[in-house]
Formats: structure tokens, C-alpha cells, sequence
């Protein structure tokens, strides 16, 4: 042997940017990761149907994570970065309904020009998209359902009123499946007096949770990709705050990262956590108004990358000065490259 040792090199894009291939390299491993759905807000509605009225939003879906490996002098001198930012949380509703989280953007990394072969212009080399936002907590006992996860071929679907949103393709399973493998997203959970899980998925984005007028659900989790958010509560339950999805995970939900109801109701969904490796969890669920004194609480943000945000609580339905909670942030996406 020689005695040299060949260099490696890391870069972590947390924002938009240009990559520039290291010099004597051979190999270069791009993992992308897309951004997570906001929650969606609460509901306190005084005016149409009473406490029935009153109920939680959906959790966002989680971002997916694609990676791929290339040889080095394949490549454009300098990539093209592009980072997801996360969605926005719907607000909280004030003697009314609330609104829905938004969608999570995609992260990409593509050929600056062509290549050294002069083709494939401009080629996106990996692309992960974001999850879908949940859906604002509705009437008629139902709270607001879970945004899908995003897939490694296209975003997940928004929550509806009671049906979640589809996971991101690709589509391996029946669509209306909750659980999925490869790179399809995990379903979002469907909300009707107690909303139910987000679906799990593998390479693509844990299922958000949805939103009940009693319990929320838990968000999905992903084995490689990040964890959808919990579902906010309704003002019919006195259960604890309901937990995030996980990342490195097949089971929804986590380790006690929901809000904690306790003797203090009202309280906020945990944030999720945050990693410098994988990916984000899920934000807690908000906790119920508890009474005619407090607030709802809010949906926890989802950690970064890629976690979806947690959906809010119902306020207090006979009162007009305590208000639901608004949904939790998608964690943004990222963009992680090694050469040797």
C-alpha cells in the first residue's frame, strides 16, 4: 500500500444552494429529504351545532427521503440545490372553524448544465417530496383529517373533511391503503368523533393523524423518511395529548411527544425532534380547552428535516374568549451530499 488516504467530504444544505464537486473524487451519495405538512387549527364554534362543533385539526403528513449514488465524473462541475420549506400551520378558530395546513415543498438536487457527457440538461438527479397539510377540525362530531406523507415520486395529498389525504406515489397499494412500503407516503388518518392514526411508511412520509371531537390520533412513522404529525383533541375527551410519528420507525406514534394534558388543560403539542442524521419526527397534538377557562392548546411543530406538524385543539364551545389552537409548522427539508 501507498500509506495515502483518500479524502471524504460532507455538505449539509439546510437552505438553497450550489454544490461543487470536490476535485479527485470518484464517488459522489446525494440523500435528499422533503418538507413536512403543517397541522391544521382547531375548531371553536358556538354557533353551529354546539360542543359537537368543537374539535381538533389533522396532523400534516411527514417528507420522504430518496437517495441516490453516482460516479463522480457523471456529473456537472457544480450542482443545483433546492431546499423544501415546510408547510404553514392553519390557524386556530375564534367562535368559528379554523384553517387547514398547507403542503410541504419538495427537495431536489439537479445537473448545473450538462453534464460532462454534454446531456441530460438541467437533470434533476434525486428529487424527495413533501407531506400535505391537515385538515381544520369540523362539524358534526369530526374533527379535521391527516395530511398524507410524501412519496420519492410525488406529494401527498391535503386532509378533507373526514378522509385522509393519500399518501405521495409511488403506488404500490391500493390507494386507499393506510400502511405502505418502498416510496410510497403513508396515509393520512381519517377523523370522525375520535380521528385515527397516520399511516407508516418506509422510504416516504409518515401518514399526520387525524383530529377527533374526542381523541386525535397518532401521526404515522417511517422507517427511513420522517414522521407525520399528531391529531389535535377535541373538547370531548379528558385522554392526554396524542404523539407525533417517529422516524425509524414501522408503529405510529412516539416516544411521548404529544402534548400532556395532566391537570393543565390546554397545553401545546411537543415539538418534534430535530436530527443532524434521518429525519424529523411528527409534532404533538394540542390538548383539549378542558372547560370554559383555558385556551386549546396548539399542535406541536414538526422536527427537522420533514417532520409534519401536529394538528390544534377545539377551544371551549360555550365560551367566546377561549379560542381552539392553531396546527404546528412542517420541519423543512434538507439536502445531504458525501464525495470520496
Amino acid at each position: 500500500m501507498s500509506g495515502l488516504v483518500k479524502r471524504k467530504f460532507f455538505n449539509r444544505f439546510t437552505a438553497d444552494g450550489t454544490y461543487t464537486v470536490p476535485l479527485g473524487t470518484t464517488i459522489v451519495w446525494i440523500e435528499c429529504i422533503g418538507a413536512g405538512g403543517g397541522g391544521g387549527g382547531g375548531n371553536e364554534n358556538t354557533s353551529h351545532g354546539g360542543h359537537a362543533a368543537s374539535s381538533g385539526g389533522g396532523g400534516g403528513g411527514g417528507g420522504a427521503m430518496s437517495w441516490g449514488v453516482f460516479n463522480a465524473s457523471d456529473l456537472s462541475t457544480t450542482l443545483s440545490v433546492d431546499i423544501g420549506g415546510g408547510g404553514s400551520a392553519g390557524a386556530g378558530g375564534d367562535e368559528g372553524y379554523g384553517t387547514a395546513g398547507s403542503y410541504g415543498e419538495h427537495s431536489s438536487v439537479a445537473l448545473s448544465g450538462t453534464n460532462n457527457a454534454n446531456t441530460d440538461t438541467n437533470k434533476i438527479l434525486v428529487k424527495a417530496f413533501g407531506g400535505a397539510g391537515g385538515y381544520f377540525g369540523g362539524n358534526s362530531n369530526q374533527g379535521g383529517a391527516g395530511g398524507g406523507g410524501g412519496g420519492t415520486g410525488s406529494r401527498g395529498s391535503n386532509g378533507a373533511n373526514q378522509t385522509g389525504g393519500a399518501g405521495g406515489g409511488p403506488d404500490i397499494q391500493d390507494s386507499t391503503a393506510g400502511d405502505s412500503l418502498a416510496g410510497r407516503g403513508g396515509k393520512g388518518g381519517s377523523a370522525t368523533s375520535v380521528g385515527a392514526n397516520g399511516g407508516n411508511a418506509e422510504y416516504g412520509g409518515g401518514g399526520g393523524a387525524g383530529g377527533g371531537e374526542g381523541a386525535g390520533g397518532n401521526g404515522g412513522s417511517s422507517i427511513f423518511g420522517a414522521g407525520g404529525g399528531a391529531g389535535g383533541q377535541g373538547r370531548g375527551t379528558a385522554d392526554a395529548g396524542e404523539e407525533g410519528g417517529v422516524w425509524g420507525s414501522y408503529t405510529a406514534g412516539g416516544a411521548d411527544n404529544g402534548g400532556t394534558q395532566g391537570t393543565s388543560p390546554g397545553n401545546n403539542g411537543d415539538v418534534g425532534t430535530s436530527r443532524e442524521f434521518g429525519c424529523g419526527d411528527g409534532g404533538g397534538g394540542g390538548c383539549r380547552s378542558g372547560g370554559s377557562t383555558v385556551t386549546g392548546g396548539s399542535g406541536g411543530a414538526g422536527g427537522a428535516p420533514g417532520g409534519g406538524g401536529g394538528g390544534g385543539a377545539s377551544g371551549y364551545w360555550g365560551n367566546a374568549s377561549y379560542d381552539a389552537g392553531p396546527g404546528g409548522i412542517g420541519g423543512r427539508g434538507e439536502v445531504r451530499i458525501w464525495a470520496w
